[in-house]
């Protein structure tokens, strides 16, 4: 399990100073350590709730901008309990005869105290306000060991010594630092971790290995005036092993080996045990460089399957052990996964699922619009709009900045926010007035919000085919207008029919100037379960039961042949004893395939057979478990690239035109739900008939 611990904050602070000359890097150096440091699986620190800045650098950054930053970052720790991680890169001098740092900003010169910044005694305020669990503060600068606080000023002060410091310095206060070698080594350090330093971090563990890195000689102060509680740590182990079975799964394995080969067996057989180690492979690469002229496309790939398993097992124990939602469980993985990756989940189960998912997103799903991040943060997005968090929730806005995704994650919540507000109406659309196999000669329509209905109304229609679908146009119209006036637009349309019209019927081709389906989506649901005779009461209840069941991994379908077809008696009895508790799909068209329907529609929640005559291809099989987690929706989006591939355009939509060859008649929750609520009211309350 792991330790609890305070909240962190951050603070980097990196100015350039004028009058000092430019330091080349510092941007991108300071940016680096800010990262890592705001890496949930790494430096564990959380953004700041009131937006407040954690980055300040470049030349615009003043005396007064660093001194009220950190104030105020002091404060809000304070308030929230928390330990404030702060770090001072750029240039540093001393004025005067007494060893103590004076860091320059933007405004600062060399002959005026006033303008640099005392950042021992900034420390010393920060250490002094209550409820401030800690600082840790790195000081890379010239003369850096001059920022230790004065002990008087901590003894005497409000809390009288009750304080907490790990201060690192990357020289002493008389010596000069060079190149910001050490918040580069720092930082590296923070992304591999060291062998068998444990889960977290110290600061004397991270000085004394930048140290062996660099060759220098950097300065650790530590003063602890809270000795009852744990002690501030500086960032979590990227090598300690937090899981059983290693930490790559079998495809991750698989890509790095066959990537690593050209290097040879030294290579390949390097020992990956953590995060940490993927790293140290990486920069063993960097320094390897191209031998042979071939080896330049090796490299490159090898460094990319690299960064994307780090990015998978970062990723993995971010959603394992960080994660700021409801518990992650199977269902909700597969789903998220098909969301982002338009294919079935992997045959597994638990954590080894998720890791198995998120593996897939990083190095095997196609990328979208040439991201190879984009997949991996559709995934979460999907899991996150689940829980109904928002894009900048701190924990996850943290992942992302970490990733250097955080415009792709916002996308793709806008993304998925888009295709939840298409998909908010529905309109219902019942023939259930239906005698027999005779078209009806009233059409029940229903529009609603969610689960909420806004309107109703019944349509009179000639008893015909032709009647019934020129009728389709005024309902959808009365529907438009309802629905333009809620501010959302109309894309679902459910439509409930009989056996014998849901057999022969395909309402999605009516001619209301473009085919209806065109625009919108259609879901076939039988008619029957509206007003339920007495002897199949319990159906719905018990297709509840089913559809629960079938929430597990692949599509939860049995294939019906002929054999099974030709002996309906014998069939409906296996029916009965519970053989079959999952989809009924027919792998052929029978001939009497409205009586068939009949039979299966009271006894499975979902029924598919071919569109045609003949057997289904493998093909079409295929595409109904490779897209099974997007139906019924992906239907409609089926018969849209069977449409282009019929009038001679390219269809771009990888097996929709398989998927195409399939009909459906469709059960689910939401239509179970609808079903209560037609059973006890209709919308002006009276009893439904």
């Amino acid at each position: 399990m792991r330790r609890t611990t305070p909240a962190r904050q951050l603070l980097v602070i990196a100015p350039q100073c004028p009058a000092m000359g430019l330091l080349t890097g510092l941007e991108d150096t300071a940016e680096a350590l800010h990262r890592a440091l705001l890496d949930p699986q790494l430096g564990g620190c959380e953004q700041d709730p009131s937006e407040a800045p954690s980055l300040l650098c470049g030349v615009d950054v003043k005396r007064d901008d660093v001194e009220k930053a950190v104030r105020a970052a002091a404060e809000r720790a304070g308030e929230a309990g928390a330990v404030l991680v702060l770090a001072f890169l750029g240039h540093g001098t001393n004025l005067g005869q007494v060893p103590k740092l004076s860091f320059m900003a933007s405004d600062s010169r060399e002959d005026v105290s006033t303008s640099v910044v005392d950042v021992g005694h900034l420390l010393g305020q920060t250490l002094d306000v209550h409820g401030v669990q800690g600082v840790v503060a790195v000081v890379d600068a010239c003369h850096a060991g001059g920022a230790i606080p004065n002990g008087d000023l901590l003894a005497g002060g409000v809390r009288q010594g009750a304080a907490r410091l790990s201060l690192l310095m990357s020289a002493g206060a008389t010596e000069s630092s060079y190149g910001l070698a050490y918040t580069r080594a720092l930082s590296r350090i923070l992304g591999e971790g060291l062998p068998g330093a444990g889960e977290f971090l110290s600061p004397a563990d991270v000085s004394e290995a930048v140290d062996s890195e660099t060759g220098t000689d950097s300065r650790l102060v530590i003063v602890d005036g809270l000795s009852h509680q744990p002690r501030p740590w500086l960032a979590r182990n990227a090598q300690h092993i937090i899981r059983a079975g290693g930490l790559l799964r079998a495809l991750g394995d698989e890509d790095l080996r066959r990537a690593l080969e050209p290097f040879g067996e030294a290579v390949v057989d390097f020992p990956i045990a953590t995060v940490g180690d993927l790293g140290r492979l990486r920069r063993t690469l960097e320094y390897l460089g191209p031998a042979p002229a071939t080896a330049d496309q090796h490299t490159v790939n090898a460094l990319r399957v690299l960064d994307r398993l780090m990015d998978a097992a970062r990723t993995s124990e971010f959603l394992s052990s960080s994660w700021p939602g409801k518990p992650l469980q199977s269902d909700r993985i597969r789903r998220a996964y098909a969301i982002a990756a338009r294919r079935p989940a992997p045959d597994s189960d638990a954590d080894e699922l998720l890791r198995e998912c998120v593996e897939s997103l990083c190095l095997r799903v196609p990328l979208v619009k040439g991201s190879p991040t984009a997949p991996l943060t559709d995934f979460v997005a999907a899991l996150a709009m689940e829980d109904g968090l928002a894009c900048d929730t701190p924990r996850l806005a943290a992942w992302a900045r970490g990733r250097g995704t955080a415009v792709e994650l916002a996308d793709a919540f806008a993304a998925q926010e888009q295709r939840a507000a298409e998909h908010r109406l529905r309109l219902v659309i019942s023939l259930h007035a239906a005698v027999a196999d005779e078209w009806p000669e009233t059409l029940l329509a229903w529009l609603l919000d969610g689960d909420t209905p806004v309107d109703r109304k019944d349509f009179v229609c000639t008893p015909t085919q032709s009647g019934v679908e020129r009728q389709l146009g005024a309902v959808l119209k009365w529907a438009t207008v309802n629905a333009r006036n809620t501010g959302f637009r109309l894309r679902c349309i459910d439509i409930a029919a009989p056996a014998a019209l849901l057999a022969s019927w395909r309402p999605e081709e009516t001619r209301l100037g473009p085919r209806l389906g065109l625009h919108y989506d259609l879901v076939l649901r039988w008619s029957d379960r509206l007003s339920l005779p007495a002897h199949l009461g319990l159906i719905n209840e018990f297709a509840r039961q089913q559809l629960a069941a079938m929430k597990s991994g692949g599509a939860p379908v049995s294939w019906l042949g002929k054999t099974e077809t030709n002996e309906l008696y014998e069939l409906m009895g296996c029916i009965g004893d519970g053989w079959y508790e999952r989809a009924l799909a027919l792998s052929h068209r029978p001939e009497r395939l409205a009586e068939l329907l009949e039979l299966l529609l009271a006894s499975a929640p979902i029924i598919l057979w071919p569109d045609g005559p003949g057997d289904l291809p493998a093909a079409s099989r295929d595409s109904l478990e490779r897209c099974w987690e997007q139906l019924p929706g992906e239907f409609s989006v089926a018969y849209r690239a069977a449409w282009r591939q019929a009038a001679g355009q390219p269809d771009l939509v990888d097996g929709h035109t398989d998927l195409a060859r399939l009909r459906s008649v469709w059960l689910d929750e939401q239509w179970l739900d609808f079903c209560d609520w037609f059973e006890t009211r209709s919308f002006d309350g009276e009893k439904a008939s």
